[in-house]
């Protein structure tokens, strides 16, 4: 996710991508309508995740982070027949809306299971449909570390993991100029970080995107 308007470089690459499909134009309205557009997963972003998704070969993948259903419909494009997705989410309001998209999605061949309550909870409890092949990090910031040693004890050798909004608008790295992030947010993004550039647990590389997205492969 990101917070920024457009600017003429989005335009342009926007301008290269197809069109989202209506499903696709569906979460983005109902982010509208809950005052989360500024939020959603660029178009180009989220081509970026369906594509390293695809590359990857994943079948069983667990996404963090639902909101109104966007970045999952695009991991969902990308899983092959017989291929899961788990998708997390804890605000109902985002769920209601989720699952409306869904609904209108052909799952007669692979299938989306929106996952409802507390993600430190609920990664839990799906941990029996393991081990899994790839996790999309987007929720919580102050739980991104937890969520990662989840994933490290449930994701399969060479299992994938996307870290989005890793920057946190550049506090990371004590920008005060931009969106206040806690101390504490800050603190466990940047072990969120440091774990990740570990060369000795993951082969793994940044995307500079505007709010960054770690992007790696589990030794």
């Amino acid at each position: 996710m990101r917070e920024t308007v457009l600017t003429s470089k989005e335009n342009y690459m926007n301008s290269l991508l197809l069109e989202e499909n209506e499903t696709k134009k569906l979460s983005r309205q109902y982010a509208e309508e809950l005052g989360l557009a500024r939020i959603s997963i660029s178009p180009a972003e989220a081509q970026l995740v369906k594509t390293l998704v695809r590359l990857h070969g994943t079948k069983k993948f667990v996404e963090i982070g639902t909101l109104t259903g966007l970045s999952a419909q695009y991991i969902f494009e990308a899983l092959p027949d017989g291929g899961e997705l788990w998708t997390l989410e804890k605000d109902p309001k985002h769920g209601e809306k989720s699952a409306d998209v869904f609904s209108k999605l052909d799952q007669s061949k692979k299938k989306i299971h929106l996952v409802m309550g507390d993600a430190r909870a609920e990664l839990e409890k799906i941990s029996t449909s393991g081990p899994f092949d790839g996790v999309f990090i987007d929720g919580n910031k102050a739980a991104y570390f937890d969520y990662l040693m989840w994933a490290e004890k449930n994701l399969r050798s060479g299992g994938l993991i996307l870290g989005d909004n890793i920057f946190l608008s550049g506090s990371v790295w004590g920008d005060a100029t931009t969106q206040k992030f806690s101390e504490k947010q800050i603190k466990i993004m940047q072990d969120f970080n440091k774990r990740l550039a570990d060369p000795t647990l993951y082969e793994s590389a940044i995307v500079p995107s505007y709010e960054g997205l770690f992007v790696a492969i589990k030794k």
